[in-house]
Formats: C-alpha cells, structure tokens, sequence
C-alpha cells in the first residue's frame, strides 16, 4: 500500500529589518543575542507570540530541522538522518546533539535548542569566530550574496574559492578586527594585550574569493618601522614618487602605484598566489583606495599594500569598537568569465559531465525569508528572467480510459 504523503505545511515568514539583510546570519545572531536572552526569560508563551526577531528565527530552525511546524521535540533518528542539510547550514550544530541534549533523553526539545543557542559560550565564540571574516558578493541592485564554504548559493561555487558571476559586480572581503586598542599617535597601539610596534602585523585567518585564496596583514602603526620612518620623513618631498615615477607627464606610460604615507597611521595589506592578476579597491572603515591593478610576485610590491590618507585615528573610533577592513575584488584578470561566452557544440558525453544547477535554497517549504536558512531573496530572480517551464505531462499523456 503506497505511503500517504504528509499534509502540506504553511511556509512561516519571518519578519525583520532592511539593515538585516545585509548581515551575515552570524552577525545577525550576535547582534540580537542578549535581546533574545531577555524576550527568552521573560516570554509568556513557549511556542507561539514570540516578538524577538532572533527567537522567530531559532523557531524557524527548529521547525526546519524537525521538519514539522511548530514541533514540540525532536528525536535523535530525526536528527540523524537531517544530518546532512544541517551540516551545510550549521557546521557548529551538527556534532552537538548530546550538549544540546541536557537530560540525555534522546529527544531535542525546543527549550533545550533555544537555550543552547542562546546561552552556550562555545557556541558563541564559535560564532564571533566566524564573523571575523565575511565574503559576499554584489551586483549591480547592491543585494548581496554571502559566501559559505558549506552552503553554496550555485553549484559553480562548490570550488576552493569562488569566482565572480557574470551579475555580480563585485567581492566584497571583510575581516572585523576585535580587541584592537588604538591610540593617539605616538602611543603604543594593543591587540590581546601585546603592543604591536611600527612595521609589526597581525594576520587574519585565509579568504576565498573572486577566484583566488589569500589572507590579509593589518599593520595598525604603520607599514614602516621607526628607523624607516624617521629616513623617508627626511628625505627631499616627493623623493619616492619621483624614484617610482610617478611625477612623470600624464601620458601611455603606465605609472605604479605610491608607497605607503609614512605619515599614515595605520596599513592593509593583501597578499595572494603568486600569479594572480586582480582589480581590487582597499578599505579602512569608510575610507576606501582608488582602483588599483594588482599583479602578485614573490615579493612585496606598492599595489598590494595601502595606507589611509588620515594620519590619525578616525575621531569617532571609541576604545573597545571593532575596525572592519577589507578589500573589494572587481575583477579577476586570469580568470575567463570576463570573456564573451561563445556557443558550444556538445555532445551527449559532454552533455551529461555538467555539473547540476544547484537547488533553490530552502527546499523544505517550511520558512520563508530566513536570515540564518539565506532565505534571502536571489540575486538572479531580480536581475535575470526565470526560464519557461516545461509543459504539464500529466496533460500531453493519452487517456487510458475507455471513452
């Protein structure tokens, strides 16, 4: 006797602010964490009327998970054979099942997910981990695409480092540096308690974007060390761009890139392979670089390292902020998705080698607009038209009933 399927289960639609969408879920959760903490405590009802964004959206998860909406508890083989999508959208929560399990019954309730979620410290620094370092891509609308090593939007990104989309105009790397202590110039600048020197760095963990793998180096007193520093501050004006040539008549001759201002108080650099070839604009903050063309060698060169106009630290930067820097990857010279796609002839060989189309995140029906699910709205079902569907077979097939 065949199986009666499960009735279908209206989607919940979760409701948050413009500024969400562009966070990433991870920012998103530490952000509204301690409200959630205190609409947790304090809420009158267990499953239902919860006005804290972050708890409707831990509600959507849960109903995700256990596949049921509004479920009360959920038992280990369920959790088991959801293992697989929940490891692609939460790495963290798949290999906690027992720490989330307090009584050790075998069944997740709903009270002991949402207190893990909300109140585990490992969890938590787990997650401020992750958002150290944000990649997500633009197009043209400026709706942004986060990139997730487990959770990619398209098949093509299933690779080491994503490449840039024929809609998407840009890849946008952040990396959010905490427990950086800055002061006045001349002070000695703190991280973790260490001073850090002029010429001293820190490093951020590896990225993966616009096609290539790299990492960052932050020099927050300076590129220069103080014995440099005192010589270029010595030197004639404009001795540097004078050597660099960069003083010669506008003209076809192509012109590199300044050296770091000894003058500047802070640094970025981004070191690549050698071998790629990139169109990239730096930022501090709110300040950003010009374009600049970056090609990567064995050394160090004046296009991949850039230091801010400002000789002094930003007047609204408070002890205790985070500094966000990054850089944004506008092209990928090496790579060919910047050339004109050409027709091919395939064959059924071919044909069949093709990778998939990636499915429609969410496939589950059950949460519509989730930010820690990227219930997002796509960047291509804005910018590019939906293909036509192809015609009902249950209609083109011949009735097999006597007329």
């Amino acid at each position: 006797m065949a199986a009666v399927p499960p009735p279908a289960v209206a989607a919940a639609i979760v409701v948050r602010t413009g500024a969400d969408d562009q966070k990433s879920k991870y920012a998103y959760f530490l952000d509204h964490q301690q409200e959630a903490v205190n609409a947790y405590e304090s809420r009158n009802e267990m499953f239902i009327g919860d006005d804290n964004p972050l708890l409707q959206e831990l509600r959507a998860v849960y109903d995700w998970m256990a596949q049921e909406k509004h479920a009360k508890k959920m038992s280990s083989w369920t959790f088991k054979k959801r293992l697989p999508e929940i490891h692609k959208k939460f790495p963290m929560l798949a290999n906690n099942f027992r720490r989330m399990d307090v009584n050790s019954d075998g069944w997740l309730e709903w009270e002991e997910f949402a207190s893990f979620c909300l109140k585990d410290k490992r969890l938590l620094k787990t997650m401020k981990r992750a958002r150290g370092l944000t990649v997500y891509g633009i197009d043209a609308y400026g709706n942004r695409t986060f990139k997730e090593a487990h959770d990619p939007s398209h098949m093509c990104e299933t690779s080491s480092a994503p490449q840039l989309l024929p809609w998407e105009t840009a890849h946008v790397v952040e990396w959010r540096i905490e427990g950086l202590q800055l002061s006045r110039r001349g002070s000695p600048v703190y991280y973790g308690g260490v001073p850090l020197r002029p010429g001293q760095s820190i490093t951020s963990q590896p990225f993966s974007a616009g096609g290539v793998t790299g990492f960052f180096r932050f020099y927050p007193s300076g590129f220069w060390t103080e014995s440099q520093r005192r010589k270029k501050q010595g030197q004639v004006a404009s001795s540097d761009e004078a050597a660099a040539g960069l003083l010669e008549q506008e003209g076809t001759m192509w012109k590199p890139h300044p050296l770091p201002s000894p003058d500047s108080w802070c640094c970025l650099g981004v070191f690549a392979p050698q071998g790629s070839r990139l169109v990239v604009r730096y930022f501090v903050g709110d300040t950003k670089s010009e374009t600049r063309h970056c090609y990567w060698m064995g050394s160090v060169h004046a296009s991949q390292v850039w230091s801010p106009p400002e000789q002094g630290t930003p007047p609204h930067w408070q002890p205790g902020d985070a500094v966000t820097v990054g850089v944004e990857i506008l092209k990928n010279v090496n790579s060919g998705l910047h050339t004109k796609a050409t027709n091919l002839c395939m064959t059924a060989a071919s044909r069949r080698a093709k990778r998939p189309s990636a499915t429609t995140p969410g496939f589950t029906g059950l949460v519509s607009g989730s930010v820690l699910l990227n219930q997002r709205p796509s960047a291509t079902a804005t910018t590019m038209a939906k293909s036509r569907s192809l015609p009902s077979l249950q209609a083109a097939r011949p009735s097999t009933s006597p007329s």
